[in-house]
């Protein structure tokens, strides 16, 4: 994991150099200052390094993190302002000044050493020559599905198959390809697969042979020559197969392809005789899927449910000559059950007890270590897909690492953590590091690596997940690369080499490490003094203790270097917060509704912070008001959320330059100054009453929620003026009055509607007053008569959500749009209505 240490590296020189603050002699400026030059260079080397460079690898990883952890220790020590400071500046140009030549040593021998090949493939696909075709269950809607869209229109068209390595891609492709009335449907089929670093001269050269292959089949006779044809060159291969595919309808699957250059290489070589011919891919990349079919809908595949888990177990065993005896059919659909429905386990296992004594204690002991007995082959599959990662990507994957089994990783916070962990490089230009993680993140989504659990109403994505094969692969690796420890690999005393550690018990005493740097704790309770054991970690940047039950202990504002902290706690924040100079994120969490949680002010000191990006509160925080003259404002400060009592001074906005989300309750009614957050993209305001109408808001706005605010419906003009609003939420009665009516230009860029707990009675408007709305959701409308029926002509809505309604007006409103809509043709528009006091977040 050299480039995340080198990244982290750049940061943490790039910050002593920079800060005015720390007082280093010339010859130390000169050593960080050289020592970050090599790092600049190695970076984007290292971005290319190959796999069989991963000796090199490690030693670049050690000697970054040794040298950060000397530039941060000494860094501590200026801090405390320790009595042996001195002595600390005497060994660090020592020590500084080896690594440094031996980082120089590496740097030249990598300039004079530059490898550029990829590792040989490993494939999970299975040779289609042979025509055989896995025993298919689970997959019968898929293959019906694919058959359906191979034999419809006459256009040529790129039909995908996404999903992760051993989902069953090859298994669905070749049962389509092989199934008999697909078979007299085409023409000519082929069937190829495509290797990562398979050239497009490899890649014609297979098409041409399977073509062939094809061909001779078909005519019952065999060439001399077999398939191993000479040919010259890229081109007149290329030419060949054109010629044999013209004017013929025919089929051809091309199995796991990597890349879009791979697609371009050959996509021309395709001819379209509008005759109904098809082309047939799978891949891992959602990316290269989109790109490939042009527009043509991607067939995502799913995990298989326990029942389909089973009796693939079951038919698998049978195909390989035995079968599962009555009195142990218990024990196997736990086995089945343990393999989390990715079909390439289940056969692997089903493999496994085919060879073994059918007993109940040989299958027992297999049903407790499913992972482990197939671990080899899948790993194999799985861990390419992890090899062939950028490197940028590595590091905040494995990071995922860190979850417990089954746990939906909050997005937002995932990302604070990669930011504060210094995974991504510092951004020249507009794109914040947030923005630049959140691309990371959907680039491992598209990788099927990292699976989405839900999404939030502009639809990017709230929660994700990892498969468990896929985080058993994720944990093995962390540890491999000495990037992580969890639970499962900690060891009694610990290991003096750690960095980041994931924990599930309150025992801090027990982690020995001196260079440890994060600490995730995921323990249901956690004590005062057992945090008070984190001052030993004197480099401790990230620290998440959820539930945390007591006061903090003094010893925690010690850590200088702490850029992440987040505690479940509901007592004062001591001035001493302001020790903690290189936080970026402070996250609160009452674990309990903040409206019966006692109000506490914040100390003044929080506005000397100036490394803060994000300050999130449980709503029973009030922000202090700065004094007039020395306070500086929070120019990195990007989210403010869950402050009460908030005033909208000019005075307070204006040290909050380049916020981009807020959420605050207030009882002043005064937000014109609002509109000067020319950065503000997320606002949240909760309020009981309303005594406007001085209420502004910045055009930078895409999404905004009110609460209780009592709005006249009148005034929702000045919302629908917003050029760049794409999600409103109004709840509690945010706006009052019994009639909302809608101007044309209104609205012009919202998806995104939510209506809760109003006794709003009519809604008058038209198609093209919301013309992109692709969502409304309706909740506790309880006198609302109808929903216009102009709604359900706006050509962009999706969904229309009802929750909990009694109310038999609104519901028959709703359903004569769905039959109008269906009768027009429009299939697109669904509607979900739902009796459970569901909650729109």
């Amino acid at each position: 994991m050299a480039y995340a240490s080198l990244v982290s590296l750049e940061h943490t020189a790039h910050l002593i150099l920079d800060h005015h603050k720390y007082s280093i002699s010339a010859d130390e400026r000169e050593q960080i200052t050289s020592i970050r030059e090599y790092v600049i260079f190695l970076i984007p080397f290292l971005e290319n390094l190959p796999e069989k460079a991963s000796r090199l690898e490690g030693k670049i990883r050690d000697l970054a993190n040794e040298a950060e952890d000397l530039i941060e220790l000494f860094m501590w020590n200026l801090f405390q302002k320790s009595w042996d400071v001195e002595i600390s500046r005497v060994e660090l140009e020592g020590q500084l000044n080896r690594v440094r030549e031996k980082i120089g040593s590496i740097t030249g021998d990598l300039m004079d050493d530059r490898i550029c090949n990829l590792p040989a493939a490993i494939s999970s696909s299975i040779v289609a020559a042979s025509g055989k075709n896995d025993v298919v269950i689970g997959l019968d809607e898929d293959l019906l599905a694919i058959k359906d869209r191979l034999c419809g229109s006459s256009k040529l068209e790129v039909i995908p198959i996404i999903g992760m390595g051993g989902i069953g891609k090859t298994t669905l492709a070749l049962n389509a390809y092989n199934d008999s009335l697909i078979m007299e449907y085409f023409h000519i089929r082929a069937f190829i697969q495509v290797s990562q670093d398979c050239s497009a001269e490899e890649f014609l050269t297979k098409l041409l042979a399977s073509i062939k292959l094809a061909e001779e089949k078909m005519l019952g006779e065999k060439k001399e020559s077999g398939i191993a044809e000479n040919v010259c060159n890229e081109s007149v291969i290329a030419e060949k197969v054109y010629k044999r595919l013209k004017g013929r309808k025919y089929l051809i699957v091309v199995d796991d392809i990597w890349s879009t250059k791979a697609w371009d290489d050959v996509r021309n070589i395709f001819p379209d005789d509008r005759n109904g011919s098809r082309i047939l891919l799978t891949t891992r990349l959602s990316d290269v899927a989109t790109y490939a079919s042009s527009g043509s809908p991607l067939h995502e595949m799913k995990f298989m449910d326990e029942n389909q888990s089973w009796y693939l177990l079951k038919q698998t065993m049978i195909t390989n000559g035995e079968d599962c005896p009555p009195e142990l059919e218990d024990i196997a659909k736990d086995i089945a059950r343990s393999c989390s429905g990715l079909p390439l386990t289940v056969v692997l296992v089903a493999g496994i007890l085919s060879t073994v004594v059918k007993t109940q204690a040989s299958w027992e002991k297999i049903a407790k270590n499913v992972n482990s007995v197939v671990d080899g082959q899948v790993d194999k599959i799985l861990s390419l897909s992890y090899r062939l990662l950028p490197h940028h990507l590595r590091s905040c994957f494995l990071f995922m690492a860190a979850y417990p089994e089954d746990h939906k990783i909050k997005v937002s916070r995932l990302i604070k953590l990669w930011v504060a962990e210094g995974f991504l490089k510092r951004q020249r230009g507009h794109k914040s590091l947030e923005e630049e993680a959140e691309e990371y993140l959907e680039d491992l989504v598209k990788r099927s690596l990292v699976l989405i659990t839900s999404r939030k109403s502009n639809g990017k994505i709230k929660s994700c997940s990892l498969h468990d094969l896929v985080r058993d692969m994720c944990i093995r690796k962390a540890q491999e690369e000495k990037f992580l420890l969890t639970d499962k690999y900690v060891l009694p005393y610990g290991r003096k080499d750690e960095r980041r550690i994931s924990i599930g018990h309150s025992r801090f005493d027990e982690i020995r490490s001196p260079t440890i740097h994060t600490i995730l704790c995921f323990a249901k309770s956690v004590d005062g003094s057992s945090l008070a054991v984190v001052v030993t970690f004197r480099l401790l940047r990230v620290l998440e203790v959820m539930h945390y039950r007591d006061s903090l202990p003094p010893q925690l504002f010690e850590l200088f270097h702490l850029r992440y902290l987040a505690l479940s706690f509901t007592e004062k924040i001591p001035a001493a917060i302001s020790n903690l100079e290189n936080l970026q994120t402070l996250i609160i969490c009452s674990g309990q509704r903040y409206t019966h949680v006692t109000l506490s002010h914040l100390p003044l000191e929080i506005w000397r912070l100036p490394h803060l990006r994000h300050l999130i509160f449980p709503g029973s925080y009030a922000l202090p008001i700065p004094a007039d003259r020395p306070t500086l404002p929070l120019e990195k400060l990007h989210t403010l959320t869950g402050i009460s009592d908030f005033v909208c001074t000019e005075r307070i906005l204006e040290m909050m330059p380049n916020l981009k989300k807020l959420g605050f309750s207030t009882s002043v009614h005064s937000f014109h100054n609002l509109a000067n957050l020319h950065q503000l993209e997320k606002l949240k305001i909760r309020s009981f009453s309303w005594e406007g109408p001085d209420l502004a808001f910045p055009t930078t706005l895409k999404k905004l929620t009110l609460v209780g605010v009592r709005l006249p419906w009148k005034d929702m003009s000045i919302v629908g003026s917003l050029p760049n609003l794409q999600v409103l939420k109004l709840k509690d009665n945010a706006c009052v009055g019994d009639t909302w009516e809608t101007s044309y230009g209104e609205f012009p860029q919202l998806k995104f509607l939510l209506i809760e707990k109003s006794n709003l009675e009519n809604w008058v408007t038209e198609k093209d007053h919301f013309p992109r709305l692709e969502r409304l959701v309706l909740r506790h409308c309880w006198f609302l008569q109808e929903i216009p029926d102009s709604i359900g002509e706006i050509s962009t809505l999706e969904l229309i959500e009802v929750y909990n309604i009694r109310n038999s007006s609104l519901m028959e409103s709703v359903r004569k749009i769905q039959e109008d809509q269906q009768s027009y043709g429009n299939d697109a528009l669904h509607v979900r209505y739902s009796q459970a006091d569901e909650f729109i977040r």
